[in-house]
């Protein structure tokens, strides 16, 4: 009945994972940063009512040309003009503010209207010196269009809204391809389509490194831990089975992979490993005793089982707590991976008692044929943990102390290409910008009339938003923002024949309106953007600002908002900062509130379930004590090495705690059996720390091996999940071989 049963299930596994593997075939890869914006937010509501009144302010393409010989070069200028023009005729862009096609604007005594000249004459070089001399003076080019430094150029790209990513692939390798061919000295990018390309491609070539660099090594530790290959690719079947269906569901779903779920398929595969390895060490060590093979399974299974529904429980509550949280990537990440671990529990006993049913390995497991290291190791390290109880508390004391006062250090913080390792041609690109321009980063403040009988264009009106733009200019270090204030002002001087010293507001009523009349008359021919809404209640200030950070940035608005407050009339404005990278900024402060909520239900569950199984709120708090540690260690670790909380980095704390409990409650299961069979508490401890010891170790390496394979990636956030979370399993499985045996023996009375 037995060998029916399994072929059955090896049949029905069969056939799933062939459908799963004919979804597989449409799996797609994503990086809308739209995604992340908080959802059943005010804030992001706001903004979308926003962009449709001005516009989406991450549709661009901002494209950086560097000359050595300096900008007023003859042969540098002809070759972006000649990018300029191939660029207005390809396909999704819709304009292209260039250095060699602006105009100057201005109006004389003798016209009607507003006569336009190139700021640059391209075909007579001799008149460069006044032409740079001229651009020089004007704010709205310097910075934006021409470097400080005289050697570089920036063309800003308007794309097609809402390209998908087939597109913006294709227009970002045109651009690319047209670029390269003029063979510039140097050439950077920025903007949604180069970043969503790059990242796209890299989260494409890190789900294969990451896999294989996660499947080398489970095979080695198997190999190492087993020597036998029966003993390796059953395991490693139920995981791949297991990364086949999840990876297949979510492509039948149209869920892509994006940069935060490219590391589902490790997660599972170095997750649903460690509850193969509990029972097939388990089963070995009956089989090694002399049970029969049947005998031997159903006690692996009835020992180990209970132990593995609480840790399998336990692992798949701490993800699907991310779906509490307002960031869809981060939902999706935690229900997709809580369904690819259910997916391993019931594949780890259905799939893989099915194997050991039908296979019978040519090779015996007698005793004296199986002699480890691991009783000796154990059994020393046992007794030393005994002889120095006061020293492991006293370091445990040291320790705490020491990490939290690095915790104190931590702070949320996002910057917009952090994300990426510095080498990578984004990063070093954004770091141009930062560095020849005014930066990438896009600021956006909303201004909206409080008094309905007022326009943005009375005077009262601009000399209070004059008074913002003078106070921001200074705060965020940029000499120029696209406003009302410094719309008037432009066509103020435009008026006056392009004479600078009139780049400034009228001192009547009647001459604003004067000018608004010619703004509204020429607004299709401007280069300017749309400032102002339609009815004339609304308006923004919008600019690029360093990469500051959205740490700084958070006290930079707080400071704005006090000026406004203390300065401004509240009875005549109100403003709000808005844009996509405010939204992207909120992402941190959101991620880290949903997962210390997450953490908290966690904790309750575990300190629920110890005090179900020993009926002791003491013995609960004392199981809490080696999960938490870590996690504080780890938060010191990261203030000490100065590791913002971000949405990457925020996840690292309830994955690591849900993954590091399992240990502790295989460990707690094992003593509540020992306990059961009329042990004293030191026979019980010392018991459950030389059986379950090898397999806890086993486990917490290939997870910890694991995790540092997403060390390999190019993205820091990713690195930083791998690197500390790796970190977390080695003082995890350390606290519950080392304080563990410790807190039990002293604090728990029999």
């Amino acid at each position: 009945m037995y060998r029916r049963n399994s072929k059955i299930v090896l049949l029905i596994v069969f056939f799933i994972t062939a459908v799963q593997l004919y979804f597989l075939k449409d799996i797609q890869f994503d990086y809308d940063l739209r995604k992340f914006f908080p959802t059943h937010s005010e804030e992001t509501d706001f903004f979308m009512d926003y962009s449709e009144k001005y516009e989406w302010d991450d549709d661009f393409v901002l494209l950086g040309l560097h000359n050595k010989a300096g900008i007023f070069d003859q042969k540098f200028l002809l070759k972006v003009d000649t990018l300029t023009k191939s660029l207005k005729r390809m396909a999704h862009v819709e304009s292209v503010l260039s250095p060699t096609t602006i105009n100057i604007l201005r109006k004389t005594p003798f016209t009607a209207g507003v006569i336009t000249r190139p700021y640059i004459t391209l075909d007579q070089p001799e008149k460069y010196a006044s032409d740079s001399a001229r651009i020089y003076k004007r704010p709205e080019l310097v910075d934006r269009l021409f470097a400080k430094d005289g050697k570089s150029v920036a063309l800003l790209i308007r794309q097609t809204p809402d390209l998908s990513v087939e597109q913006c692939d294709a227009l970002s390798k045109k651009i690319d391809a047209l670029a390269d061919g003029l063979q510039f000295d140097e050439i950077h990018y920025a903007g949604k389509c180069f970043s969503q390309t790059a990242y796209v491609n890299l989260v494409r070539r890190e789900v294969g490194l990451f896999v294989g660099a996660s499947l080398v090594m489970i095979i080695f530790f198997l190999w190492i831990s087993y020597k036998k290959i029966w003993s390796v690719w059953m395991p490693l079947l139920v995981i791949i089975i297991t990364v086949i269906w999840t990876l297949g569901t979510m492509a039948w779903m149209g869920e892509p992979i994006n940069f935060i779920s490219n590391i589902i398929p490790t997660i599972l595969m170095i997750i649903g490993i460690s509850n193969v390895i509990h029972l097939f060490t388990k089963y070995r060590l009956q089989v090694r005793k002399g049970h029969e093979k049947m005998e031997a399974l159903h006690t692996a299974v009835r020992e180990v089982g209970f132990a593995t529904i609480f840790t399998s429980l336990t692992t798949i509550l701490s993800f699907l707590t991310l779906t509490t949280c307002s960031i869809e990537p981060l939902m999706k990440l935690g229900i997709y991976a809580a369904l690819g671990l259910l997916i391993a529990f019931i594949l780890t006993y259905s799939l893989f008692p099915a194997m050991l049913i039908l296979y019978r390995p040519a090779y015996n497991l007698a005793p004296e044929k199986m002699k480890e290291f691991w009783q000796p190791l154990l059994f020393r390290t046992y007794k030393w943990v005994l002889h120095h109880p006061k020293s492991i508390l006293l370091a445990t004391a040291l320790i705490t102390i020491g990490s939290l006062y690095g915790a104190s250090f931590l702070k949320i913080n996002n910057h917009i290409v952090e994300d990426l390792k510095s080498l990578d041609p984004q990063r070093i690109a954004t770091g141009f910008f930062e560095e020849k321009f005014s930066g990438t980063r896009q600021y956006e403040l909303a201004v909206q009339l409080q008094d309905e009988t007022k326009s943005i264009f009375d005077l009262d009106v601009l000399l209070e938003l004059e008074k913002l733009e003078g106070y921001m200019e200074k705060s965020l270090n940029n000499n120029y923002w696209f406003s009302p204030v410094s719309l008037i002002k432009s066509s103020n001087q435009i008026d006056h024949g392009g004479n600078a010293k009139y780049y400034a507001l009228p001192t009547s009523q009647r001459k604003v309106d004067k000018l608004k009349k010619e703004i509204l008359k020429n607004i299709d021919r401007s280069t300017f953007p749309k400032v102002f809404t339609k009815d004339e209640k609304e308006a923004r200030f919008s600019g690029k600002i360093a990469d500051i950070g959205s740490y700084v940035a958070r006290q930079k608005n707080r400071e704005i908002q006090a000026f406004i407050k203390s300065n401004l009339s509240s009875d005549l404005l109100k403003f709000k900062v808005t844009g996509t990278v405010h939204l992207n900024d909120l992402i941190g402060y959101n991620a880290a509130y949903n997962v210390s909520n997450g953490l908290l239900f966690c904790l309750a569950f575990v300190f629920l379930l110890i005090s179900y199984m020993f009926r002791s709120i003491r013995m609960s708090l004392i199981a809490i004590v080696p999960n938490v540690l870590p996690l504080l260690v780890i938060a010191g670790i990261m203030g000490f090495m100065d590791v913002d909380i971000k949405i990457t980095t925020a996840v690292i704390f309830i994955m690591s705690f849900g993954i590091a409990v399992d240990d502790s409650i295989h460990f707690m299961s094992k003593l509540k059996l020992e306990l059961s069979k009329g042990k004293t508490m030191a026979e019980a401890v010392r018991n459950t720390y030389l059986t379950t010891g090898k397999a806890i170790v086993v486990t917490s390496l290939i997870l910890s091996g694991g995790f540092m394979t997403l060390a390999l990636s190019n993205f820091t956030g990713t690195y930083h999940i791998g690197l500390f979370t790796s970190l977390c399993l080695v003082f995890a499985v350390l606290a519950d071989l080392i304080l563990l045996p410790v807190l039990i023996l002293k604090f728990y009375k029999e």
